[in-house]
């Protein structure tokens, strides 16, 4: 899927190589949902991406088109046919691409992906309470605040809530059809 300044790609040769170095960056570390962090070696990597062929997980590479240089990944998992719904997972890896609009582009291509392609109904995703920025985003394209788990997340020596998001595939064609994304 072409964006005009990323590309949602396959998993190259070498992309686990640079995930496994920029998997250290502290704001990545920061939003990791898992409890103790693991890290992944290249092999790893690879293999987050080895399951071409299911209908209920899609994972892709963020890749900038000027150079095809990879700087992060964007999931579509846990996809359930009979509800039509899916949860979406992001992380730009490269501490550079941040702040380029990678995230707000792998988002709206992700976006179509699952309402336009694949007919979802409903997409959800997780976020801290304390990353300020990826809210922002989340609710610049539409999406809208379900759930609040209070006080589950401890970071930096405080406790934040855990919010879920969820959007609509028909609030997303009116988002779509309003404004420029």
């Amino acid at each position: 899927m072409q964006g005009t300044k990323i590309d949602l790609t396959e998993y190259r040769e070498g992309d686990g190589s640079d995930f496994a170095v920029w998997q250290w960056d502290k704001k990545m570390m920061a939003g990791i949902p898992e409890d103790i962090f693991h890290p992944f070696q290249e092999k790893d990597w690879g293999a987050m991406f080895e399951d071409t062929q299911s209908n209920s997980d899609f994972s892709f590479v963020i890749r900038r088109i000027e150079d095809s240089q990879a700087v992060g990944f964007i999931t579509l998992s846990g996809i359930k046919v009979k509800n039509r719904n899916g949860e979406i997972g992001l992380a730009i890896l490269d501490p550079t691409s941040r702040h380029k609009g990678y995230a707000k582009e792998a988002m709206t291509l992700l976006l179509a992906f699952a309402f336009d392609h694949i007919g979802l109904h409903k997409v959800r995703l997780s976020v801290h309470g304390y990353n300020e920025e990826a809210i922002a985003l989340y609710e610049k394209l539409g999406f809208i605040l379900e759930g609040t788990n209070r006080e589950s997340i401890y970071h930096e020596g405080n406790w934040y809530p855990q919010y879920d998001y969820g959007l609509l595939q028909k609030e997303w064609r009116l988002l779509k059809g309003g404004m420029q994304l």
